[in-house]
């Protein structure tokens, strides 16, 4: 967790605009992959269930896999701009908070919904919410982070 936060706060500097601009384009960016994404995994949710006849869980699981590469793809080349050739371990760790984000929607969901009885569309969007900031704060401090400043924090 201290890993994330100073990631959050040792943020590249533009020369011409500030870091907060910087994050607010991102974030606005990933929030549109997001959108990209959320079709995308609708859309091979239905194929795989309707045409194909897949049981739901099994569908679901393969909307999730193919949305999340597609999500990393879009996010690694469109938002963060990030050109490492480190792209297995890149992935890995995107899949790793992606998984995490998935568990603790489902588990805010299951909270909300079904102990506290709010309306599951409403807990949904408490889900949907708070996830897309762990998602995007965990990708943009570890997976997508500037080497140089990862190197720099581990030596201070």
């Amino acid at each position: 967790m201290k890993e994330l936060l100073a990631g959050l706060f040792t943020m590249a500097r533009s020369p011409r605009r500030g870091w907060r601009l910087t994050v607010v384009r991102q974030f606005i960016k990933f929030s549109i992959v997001g959108v990209v994404n959320t079709l995308t995994s609708s859309a091979v949710y239905l194929l795989m269930t309707r045409p194909v006849g897949l049981d739901p869980l099994v569908g679901n699981a393969i909307a999730f896999a193919v949305a999340v590469t597609v999500s990393f793809t879009l996010n690694k080349l469109w938002t963060f701009r990030d050109r490492s050739p480190d792209y297995h371990r890149q992935y890995a760790l995107f899949f790793v908070i992606s998984g995490v984000g998935f568990v603790s929607s489902e588990t805010i969901i299951f909270v909300l919904h079904k102990l506290l009885g709010l309306h599951d569309l409403a807990a949904f969007a408490a889900a949907v919410i708070t996830v897309m900031f762990w998602n995007f704060s965990a990708n943009r401090a570890w997976t997508f982070a500037d080497r140089r400043v990862v190197a720099k924090r581990h030596e201070s």
